[in-house]
């Protein structure tokens, strides 16, 4: 009964959250409909022991639900290589626009000759790095290990790695410039 009457006093959430889509060729209704679903999903959910009102802990799911049903309903049709058409998603549409002038070119992902060259420059000016520091570097930076797991591998306390890591860095900028 309570949870009847939280969502009966929240019904605007849905609606309000749907028209943040209406640029989309997506039908209202239907991001309604889902919009309800997660609200009565946050009135069972609701706690008013944590004094949150319940229109701003509803108000998340009601989101989250609208953005995950127009995240699957985006479509990408291939027209020739590197082509595609019908892209509906949050920044692929301009208000105005007819169905059939969609076609946009994506951006090739892979690296460029410029970023390749730049690579292997700082893989030179890494190698030349003494052995701790460029341990010390590669696994803080670029692993994201934690300073006392690259410590006890190293044999040296947690601080030392840190002060390897900056000499490092310190390093690496004086040899790349």
């Amino acid at each position: 009964m309570r949870e009847q009457a939280l969502v009966e006093q929240t019904l605007y959430l849905p609606r309000r959250e749907a028209r943040r889509w209406r640029h989309t060729p997506l039908e209202q209704e239907d991001l309604v409909a889902d919009g309800y679903l997660a609200l009565a999903k946050a009135a069972r959910k609701y706690d008013p022991s944590f004094g949150v009102p319940f229109p701003a802990f509803a108000t998340p799911y009601v989101r989250g639900a609208i953005v995950d049903t127009v995240r699957t309903r985006a479509r990408r049709n291939r027209l020739r290589e590197g082509v595609y058409a019908d892209v509906v998603g949050f920044s692929d549409l301009t208000p105005g626009q007819e169905r059939g002038d969609r076609a946009y070119e994506p951006t090739d992902p892979g690296p460029g000759p410029e970023d390749t060259v730049e690579s292997m420059e700082r893989l030179r000016v890494l190698a030349t790095l003494p052995e701790r520091e460029r341990i010390a570097l590669i696994r803080t930076i670029v692993d994201g290990d934690a300073a006392t797991d690259v410590a006890d591998d190293l044999g040296v306390t947690p601080n030392r790695v840190y002060q390897l890591v900056q000499h490092g860095s310190a390093r690496l900028r004086r040899r790349a410039a």
